[in-house]
């Protein structure tokens, strides 16, 4: 389906053929897959390069060895070059696939891969898998750089009018998250990690609303009561809403965050893993009648949903519970 996205609100667009074929010669292309307990968001633009936005499913180790050589065989079927890594936040939930990734890759990584990632000192915990993954990267040497931002702001150019605002703030332990904001054309979408209300809030301070600003918001910590804060989705104004989401506390999309996303029944479009399974939005970054034209598939329950266990189920079903923190209301 196509979309019209506008501030705070997605609304059904019919585009001509004409604009359809416009559309169909050099979109981006977001896809989240459903992982259960964690979140993995491959960018792919135009030329076949791809970004791998976290990557990682559960505590399992066993299952996010299967994920990470899954995502090893996705991009050799599509043909893409990983060319940077954004691991948001040292959880495993969100990094655990990645040191399988760099191990087995191979010529899909680009001769020179670049990771993005908070300078928080949690990085260097002493866990099996990070050092699994500094392993890896130290094994790649010089293919590999790691730029880690703490209180700073770094705008990266990618190809013409697409670039990346990349920015992070400290203080929010293990949850100290690399947020960035990315332009393709007038298309803009915030992918956020995982992260606190009071450290959305800094940044915010910090950096200003026009870093946040975006059509399509990628919902804080799985959509926790303790994440997503209003005054957030009031400087993003986002039209579409996307989390990664599974049935337990901590990767549940709660009830308190929905209801400050807008509720399940719009304006705003909201899209989660556990329900939809993997989400894939596409979008050529040209103006729509108003607003920007984006194309939302879904694959259910996901490409790798089978073996790491992650089903899909009705809305309905979901037993969503409301939170009260104060720094998020």
């Amino acid at each position: 389906m196509f979309l019209k996205v506008l501030e705070n609100e997605a609304r059904d667009a019919r585009p001509s053929s004409q604009r359809r074929a416009e559309f169909d010669q050099s979109p981006l292309e977001i896809r989240m897959f459903n992982v259960g307990g964690g979140e993995a968001v491959l960018v792919v633009f135009p030329g076949n390069r791809a970004w791998l936005v976290d990557g990682g499913s559960s505590n399992s180790t066993s299952l996010n060895q299967k994920l990470g050589d899954g995502l090893v065989k996705y991009l050799q079927e599509r043909n893409l070059v990983l060319e940077t890594l954004v691991p948001s936040h040292p959880h495993i939930d969100h990094v655990g696939a990645v040191a399988t990734i760099l191990d087995h890759a191979g010529s899909r990584l680009a001769s020179s891969v670049t990771i993005y990632r908070s300078a928080d000192s949690t990085w260097d915990a002493d866990h099996q898998w990070l050092k699994d993954l500094r392993t890896k990267i130290d094994a790649l040497g010089n293919q590999v750089q790691v730029i880690a931002l703490q209180d700073a702001h770094r705008e990266v150019d990618i190809a013409g009018s697409v670039r990346a605002h990349f920015f992070a703030g400290h203080g929010d332990g293990p949850y100290t998250s690399m947020l960035f904001n990315l332009h393709f054309g007038e298309a803009r979408l915030l992918f956020t990690g995982d992260c606190h209300c009071a450290y959305e809030k800094d940044l915010l301070g910090r950096f200003g609303e026009e870093e946040f600003r975006a059509d399509v918001l990628k919902v804080t910590h799985h959509g926790s009561s303790s994440g997503t804060a209003r005054v957030i989705v009031d400087a993003v104004r986002p039209g579409i809403a996307v989390a990664s989401t599974a049935p337990d506390g901590g990767h549940r999309l709660e009830m308190d965050t929905l209801a400050r996303l807008g509720g399940p029944s719009g304006p705003r479009a909201v899209f989660e893993t556990l329900v939809d399974g993997d989400i894939i939005l596409r979008a050529d970054g040209m103006g729509y009648g108003g607003g920007i034209l984006y194309e939302v598939e879904f694959e259910t329950p996901g490409r790798f949903a089978a073996d790491l266990g992650a089903g899909t189920v009705p809305a309905a079903d979901i037993h969503r519970q409301m939170g009260h923190d104060a720094a998020c209301a």
